[in-house]
């Protein structure tokens, strides 16, 4: 009996343990397809033909990696009953590129069909969220790291997309032009076009809207401002610099260049002079060109205002010119703070309206990077830095010729915390579509004597609202965010040091689909981080190219955190 009571154990056991390691496998088989979606490309095993190695679902559209190099005649696509869609294929050496909107958490189907006729498949899950991925890098010159503690002693640089999607154009801090084609990463051409000068850097490029000019301004002694072809000929420049006077400590610079659907092209110059007496002492003006290099206008016309100008703004049809003024003082005569509309074909101002100072914290009021006006031209919207933003019915101001203030939300103004008031600084504004984003940057305090015990609780942050002023969504970026990028869809916000939690885990892109509805999380699609702070990007017109410009910072125990390079991300 004791025999058989010990055998009929041992099976129970047996079948246990059976029991246990199939319920095992059947968990880890689960777990992986969970983590398959959370990682944004769960792929089944490839079928007939074994062409296809794998599937990255992307913002606007689909990565393969293909496992030979064969040629492709077409892609065919379909998801459950859905008609099979055939689509053009953009093919480098491994991958192929197919464009469509796809659906979230869905499962399709690839079928690459090669010129010899065969055939193969793949079977893919569609993420929640899209993937971001790194296609290459580009290097740039050797430069020496600015200290992390302050974002004014970064590394600069800029970044800008064709209006066709093909080109890169890299603006470097030592004074570096280049061109790259973007499907292979190749550089067409450089140009140094400042040399031998530190500090001295390219500080704007625009495309022309046909994508045949590039246009280039630069802070140097001369600021000059470029147009070139695509082959690299200079067709024209025009120097700021004569004007606004120099010195190799307090240089001009060409600040913020855009362009009307004409070609016409506007830019504000400005020159921070440095003390004179006891203020800080700004000079700026605005231009307008025409295509060819001819002065349309400047304003004002025969002076230089006493406060600067670092943005400019117009509608698309060059109807309207708008900017707004700044310094560290109160300016005698062209005041700090104020919005300035002109009239984009003449110059001429229709309105100006000056924002009082934010007593008793401020004496001053400055405008730094914010000032837009929508594309209809109705409407303005400005930030000034001690965390107030605005909103001007435009349209109504041209017609009572009284500036009125529609609404006024006091986002990240000075609170005092253990007796130091703190305030979060307000940077830039933006419209996309129907939305308008303000971007708070890093926390300041306005104590000489003592530093911010703690960050604004609003500072690093993201703020959207509608024309009316209702709050949509907010989001706390955790970094400084710099100049972001955007288009009909997207908001790339690149993210530099955190100066009060010294978190370095923060740098990077976040990029936001603002055309989602729901709050700030539904509209996060992506988040790409990088080692050393990123400090611009850029996203092509068709959505498909991120730029991520990321610098090295010199850390307190003098070890560099970071390299000098763009990140081209798709």
């Amino acid at each position: 009996m004791k025999w058989k009571l010990l055998i009929a154990l041992l099976i129970v056991v047996l079948m246990t343990a059976g029991c246990a390691e199939k319920s095992k496998e059947s968990g880890s088989s689960t777990s992986a397809q969970a983590s398959g979606i959370e990682d944004m490309q769960e792929i089944s095993s490839p079928e007939a033909g074994v062409l296809i190695d794998s599937v990255v679902f992307s913002r606007t559209g689909a990565l393969l990696t293909l496992k030979d190099e064969v040629e492709i005649s077409e892609i065919r696509i379909s998801s459950g009953d859905n008609q099979v869609t055939s689509l053009d294929v953009e093919k480098t050496e491994d991958e192929a590129f197919v464009s469509f909107d796809w659906t979230p958490e869905t499962r399709y189907m690839f079928e690459v069909i090669t010129g010899s006729g065969t055939s193969g498949t793949l079977e893919a899950y569609a993420p929640e969220k899209p993937a971001l991925k790194e296609e290459y890098n580009i290097e740039l010159e050797d430069v020496t790291p600015g200290t992390i503690e302050k974002t004014t002693s970064n590394i600069k640089g800029v970044t800008k997309f064709s209006p066709d999607s093909k080109y890169l154009a890299i603006g470097t801090h030592g004074g570096s032009l280049r061109l790259i084609e973007l499907a292979t990463g190749e550089k067409i051409w450089e140009k140094q076009l400042v040399e031998g000068i530190t500090d001295a850097r390219i500080s704007d490029i625009e495309f022309s809207e046909d994508a045949t000019r590039l246009i280039v301004g630069e802070e140097s002694p001369d600021a000059f401002i470029y147009c070139f072809d695509l082959n690299g000929t200079e067709i024209w420049k025009f120097g700021a610099g004569e004007t606004l006077g120099s010195d190799l400590d307090h240089m001009p610079s060409i600040r913020k260049i855009k362009l009307d659907s004409n070609g016409n092209i506007y830019f504000a110059t400005n020159r921070a002079c440095g003390y004179i007496g006891e203020k800080y002492k700004y000079l700026g003006k605005v231009y307008s060109f025409d295509p060819e290099g001819n002065l349309r206008w400047e304003f004002p016309e025969s002076e230089l205002m006493d406060s600067g100008v670092s943005w400019i703004d117009t509608t698309p049809d060059g109807e309207y010119a708008a900017f707004g003024t700044t310094c560290f003082s109160k300016a005698d005569k062209w005041k700090d703070g104020t919005v300035h509309v002109l009239n984009g074909n003449t110059g001429e101002e229709h309105w100006s309206y000056q924002i009082p100072a934010l007593e008793p914290f401020f004496d001053y009021s400055a405008i730094w990077y914010s000032t837009q006006i929508t594309p209809d031209g109705e409407q303005i919207i400005t930030m000034t830095s001690d965390g107030r933003a605005f909103l001007f019915n435009n349209s109504r101001i041209i017609e009572t010729g009284v500036p009125e203030i529609t609404w006024q939300q006091n986002i990240s103004t000075p609170i005092v915390v253990s007796g130091v008031p703190i305030y979060g600084s307000a940077n830039y504004a933006y419209i996309v579509n129907d939305t308008l984003i303000f971007s708070i940057g890093s926390t300041f305090s306005r104590d000489s004597k003592n530093d911010a015990p703690i960050e604004h609780p609003n500072g690093n942050t993201l703020f959207a609202y509608d024309y009316e002023g209702n709050l949509l969504w907010k989001w706390r970026v955790d970094g400084y965010a710099g100049e972001c990028a955007r288009n009909d869809r997207y908001l790339v916000v690149p993210l530099a040091q955190n100066l009060i939690t010294e978190d370095r885990s923060v740098h990077g892109i976040y990029v936001f689909d603002v055309s989602k509805s729901g709050g700030a999380s539904s509209k996060l699609d992506q988040i790409y981080r990088t080692e050393g702070a990123t400090i611009s990007a850029d996203i092509s017109p068709d959505s498909r190219y991120i730029s991520a410009l990321e610098i090295p910072s010199r850390l307190e125990d003098g070890t560099v955190l970071g390299e000098y390079k763009v990140h081209i991300l798709t």
